[in-house]
């Protein structure tokens, strides 16, 4: 499992993101640790490496952890930290560039699906893309590291074949980041493969594999989307999204 680690300046941003991340990712395996603030009630601004480093050995006793920063000098902070921890420690953290909240949003939904650290670092630094793309700019999506070539088996021709529905959106605030935490953790639970195309805006097909995905779709109320998909299980997964839809994702 991978935790995060929040490291702020503010106390009170830092427990404020992890409030958030824990209503779009509700996980007792996955812990969110915070090092925030300096002073005996951690009122006073600032970042303390003692406390970092205390808090990466907990959370590195039984999982990998991610390391998000809100400015440069709790970058320093974190590095110093590091410097003081053995090895055995150090090789289970990563630090993260990504914006700290929609970053630290982004990786605790990943990380939440039990995904590799790789793949929670990926996620996070995908984390402005969807903002981008709403008010103009355009940022290259980060490329998943590359894995060692495997042998693929042939798969039946059945689990090839493609199914697929068409929903529409009636959330009126469209697939925003709660509906979109919740529609990719239902798509994990299956064994199946997802490509949604948003008719409605004659927007290019997106790849499901993480939130930030859902939410590049810029699904707002009344959009029309078709949903494909291929695999095992995707006949299930279809008709779990169906409910979803039909149930306004609980809103």
């Amino acid at each position: 499992m991978v935790h995060l680690l929040l490291v702020s300046h503010c106390h009170k941003l830092a427990q404020g993101t992890a409030e958030l991340i824990r209503q779009m990712a509700p996980s007792e395996e996955m812990k969110i640790g915070v090092a925030a603030g300096i002073g005996d009630d951690h009122e006073e601004i600032g970042t303390n490496a003692i406390e970092i480093m205390e808090v990466l050995t907990e959370l590195a006793k039984d999982g990998e952890v991610l390391v998000l920063m809100d400015l440069g000098s709790a970058v320093l902070s974190t590095e110093m930290a590091l410097q003081m921890l053995d090895e055995e420690v150090t090789s289970r953290v990563r630090m993260c560039p990504a914006p700290f909240v929609e970053g630290a949003i982004a990786a605790g939904v990943q990380a939440n699906l039990g995904s590799s650290i790789q793949e929670v670092y990926d996620e996070a630094m995908n984390a402005l893309a969807a903002k981008q793309q709403q008010i103009g700019g355009s940022q290259e999506p980060v490329k998943p590291a590359s894995a060692e070539p495997q042998a693929t088996e042939s798969k039946p021709a059945a689990e090839n074949e493609t199914e697929e529905i068409l929903v529409t959106v009636s959330n009126p605030s469209g697939l925003h980041a709660r509906p979109a935490a919740l529609f990719i953790q239902t798509v994990k639970k299956y064994d199946a493969r997802l490509t949604i195309t948003n008719r409605t805006n004659s927007a290019d097909p997106v790849t499901i594999k993480g939130m930030i995905s859902v939410m590049l779709l810029e699904a707002k109320q009344g959009d029309e989307l078709l949903i494909q998909a291929t695999g095992p299980e995707k006949s299930e997964i279809l008709s779990e999204l169906k409910r979803l839809f039909n149930n306004n994702f609980g809103e």
